[in-house]
């Protein structure tokens, strides 16, 4: 049995047994309605609708195949279970607003720098790899460079 299969089972148990306890979306504190659970959920899902289409036989031009890019939050499903990366986690999505300064700096710094390149490397290698009529090698530019 793949791991993949194993853990999707033990965590759909899991959920499982959550929506039981907590209700599914009504109750007060029910399932849904913790932002943590709606990714799980999301996690979940997207991993059975992926089973059941390879299950079913469904080729790579099937419609859910976009839903195999979701295979990539899986891991954060370990930060729903552990409390210590839940709190890491949301003061990283805190701090995010605050360095918006630092990230508009640094675009700039690049633009500029990009500029530059552009500008100190523009036509450098113009017609220096081959020629146009023959389609060969230009050996001159290399022999020129050499001398």
């Amino acid at each position: 049995m793949r791991f993949d299969k194993a853990f999707l089972g033990l965590y759909s148990f899991e959920m499982i047994v959550k929506i039981v306890a907590l209700g599914f979306l009504f109750n007060k504190n029910s399932y849904l309605r913790d932002p943590w659970n709606v990714l799980d959920f999301i996690i979940v899902g997207s991993a059975w609708l992926t089973e059941i289409q390879s299950m079913l036989g469904g080729g790579s031009d099937n419609s859910l195949g976009a839903l195999r890019a979701f295979r990539v939050l899986r891991p954060l499903k370990a930060v729903t279970s552990i409390k210590g990366l839940q709190v890491l986690v949301i003061a990283v999505l805190k701090s995010i607003p605050l360095l918006k300064d630092t990230a508009v700096v640094l675009c700039f710094f690049f633009l500029i720098f990009a500029i530059a390149g552009l500008q100190l490397f523009a036509g450098l290698t113009k017609q220096t790899c081959l020629q146009i009529d023959t389609g060969s090698i230009n050996m001159d530019f290399y022999l020129d460079e050499a001398n």
